[in-house]
């Protein structure tokens, strides 16, 4: 063992003896680093061998590296790299190695050696490394994808990259990813070539009667194999179709890639909404051009935007009557809400706004709206300041989806701007619809409207909440002990604490609220306090270390608080918390001892 210590401590005095006679590191540093790598490599021969060992090994040396860096800097100095930085890199690859025959399951620490090597641009290693890493984790698509992106964009090599690919593909023949990460690198390899023959083309004039460009390679015909094939392979999925486009829409040349693909949507899913959807916003991908050449004119560009709405309007129109269902109208009207808000102009605004108002009632009288689009109509109305037309709709809309709180808050929202005194029958209303697990938004608008208004009945409405919401009443929970403080200080604070404890059902954040705020009087009462504590502690004290170490801080560090209670406290959470909870409590309370936790 000793043998093998030193024969590799040997190994290293070429490049210590560099180090000391350039001035990077003096003697005595070298002796150190010396000492520290003696009792590195005397871990790593032992008979049971620890991942962390090579870790912090490893971690040493590239410290190591980092400091001689700034010693180089600091000197002048760069000469002597092979002989100095090369040798400790070596080493550090070695390591590596070493740490993942014996862990090959890692998959961290391949992505550390990865990071390594790139960092000092080791591409014949990196390339060595994914084929290893690759035939030991098959399983995993986005390694492949990983390593056939370092081929393509690092190495340069679309070879390797297209061979990696096709590889994976023969191991997951359905997967989506690797499909279109395969289709995207034929299109950025096609997009190379053709830029290198533009330089070319401009430089050197070409033979007489050449084309200016060769047929199958600049016009991406290997990415519409790709896209045939990942088409056949995984069939019947339109999301997967239509995430080609995207890919497309990056590149310029790809005009006969995008036609193929809406092609075969119009053929496969002809009264598929979501292809309808994507014809009509086909017409709006000129958008930026027809910005551009309006502005050259100097015309009006946003009549030209107009223009482009209409006609993929024209199509969403053709889509309804085809395709009448309330994922189609909902596509629609997601489209011109989009395009209301993309820009301030007020004549825009109100053209495109009129177009949806027009499109929500068609959609109404064929009794397609769905409850998103009552919200949208709901909203659009309430910003053209329609608010009788806005409380006629969301009426209709809460009579259409009675148990949508969202809805209910909405209309209760019409009504207080124009009918307060609506509110309260309305609230009404929709208390008895909505499930009690749903009416959190209901409870917070009719409390903020009674507090608003100066309504005499908010403590009976905070205590009705919580009654009806239980256990998802927390945050009106938090603010009925919040309001309580404002409106009449501590007193009234804890007759609603007392209150709130006979309901059986105090969440934690309120025992917290509640302890924050009798610690922060002037004169705290530690009884109270104390008896706060045990309450949680009887509710949450199986589950919450941090309930008992925060109880066991305020007995050590209150004026008022009682030092030897600590050690009871501490016998009583070791009974009652178990497995991680426990192990978490002692190491926390062993740091609180030492005084490495702040108290």
């Amino acid at each position: 063992m000793a043998e093998f210590v030193q024969q590799n401590i040997e190994k290293m005095l070429p490049e210590l003896e560099q180090l000391e006679r350039v001035g990077v590191f003096d003697k005595h540093e070298i002796k150190a680093i010396i000492k520290k790598r003696t009792a590195h490599e005397y871990r790593l021969v032992r008979r049971t061998k620890k991942k962390e060992d090579f870790l912090r090994y490893i971690q040493y040396e590239v410290n190591t590296l980092s400091l001689i860096h700034h010693r180089r800097e600091k000197l002048g100095y760069f000469f002597k790299k092979e002989e100095i930085e090369y040798a400790i890199v070596g080493r550090i690859h070695y390591l590596f190695k070493r740490a993942i025959r014996k862990w090959p399951e890692d998959l961290k620490m391949w992505m550390s050696h990865i990071e390594f090597c790139k960092k000092w641009n080791k591409r014949i290693q990196l390339s060595k490394m994914f084929a290893s890493l690759l035939s030991m984790h098959t399983n995993k698509p986005g390694l492949w994808i990983m390593a056939a992106k370092w081929e393509l964009e690092e190495n340069q090599s679309a070879d390797n990259s297209r061979s990696l690919l096709q590889r994976a593909l023969r191991t997951h023949p359905e997967s989506k990813q690797l499909w279109l990460e395969y289709f995207r690198m034929e299109l950025l390899h096609t997009e190379k070539v053709r830029i290198r023959w533009n330089i070319i083309s401009n430089e050197f004039s070409r033979p007489q009667g050449s084309e200016d460009t060769p047929d199958a390679l600049f016009q991406g015909k290997a990415a519409i194999i790709v896209y045939q094939k990942a088409t056949q392979a995984v069939t019947d999925d339109i999301n997967f179709i239509l995430s080609f486009l995207p890919v497309c829409q990056k590149f310029d040349f790809t005009n006969e890639h995008q036609d193929l693909i809406y092609n075969d949507l119009q053929e496969r899913f002809a009264d598929h909404e979501l292809t309808w959807s994507t014809l009509a916003q086909r017409e709006m991908q000129e958008e930026k051009t027809a910005v551009e050449e309006a502005q050259k004119r100097g015309l009006n560009h946003e009549l030209a935007v107009l223009n482009l709405i209409d006609k993929a309007c024209e199509v969403y129109d053709k889509a309804v009557e085809k395709v009448n269902t309330v994922k189609m109208w909902s596509l629609y009207c997601a489209f011109l809400t989009e395009k209301l808000q993309e820009t301030a102009s007020e004549s825009f605004m109100n053209q495109v706004a009129s177009r949806l108002l027009s499109v929500l009632s068609a959609a109404e009288e064929e009794d397609k709206v769905s409850e998103q689009m009552y919200g949208t109509w709901v909203d659009l109305l309430e910003q053209l300041g329609k608010l009788e037309e806005a409380s006629k709709v969301s009426s209709c809309a809460t009579d259409q989806f009675p148990q949508s709180s969202d809805l209910w808050v909405q209309r209760l929202k019409v009504l207080a701007a124009g009918l307060p005194n609506q509110i309260n029958p309305v609230f009404q209303k929709a208390i008895a619809k909505v499930k009690s697990k749903n009416s959190l938004p209901l409870w917070t608008f009719r409390i903020e409207w009674a507090i608003s208004s100066k309504e005499d009945n908010v403590e009976e409405l905070f205590q009705k909440s919580v009654l009806s919401l239980k256990k998802s009443s927390t945050p009106v929970q938090e603010w009925y002990i919040q309001w309580a403080v404002v409106s009449g200080g501590i007193k009234k604070t804890r007759a609603v604490y007392k209150w709130l404890t006979e309901t059986k059902f105090v969440p934690l954040p309120v025992f917290r609220k509640y302890i924050g705020l009798e610690s922060g009087q002037l004169k705290p009462k530690m009884k109270l306090i104390r008896n706060c504590y045990e309450e949680a502690l009887r509710e949450y004290g199986e589950t919450d270390p941090d309930l008992w170490l925060d109880f066991i801080k305020l007995e050590r560090t209150h004026p008022d608080g009682k030092p030897e209670n600590a050690g009871q406290l501490y016998w009583r959470a070791v009974k009652a918390l178990s497995g991680e909870h426990n192990q978490y409590f002692i190491s926390r309370y062993t740091l609180m001892q030492t005084g490495h936790l702040e108290q």
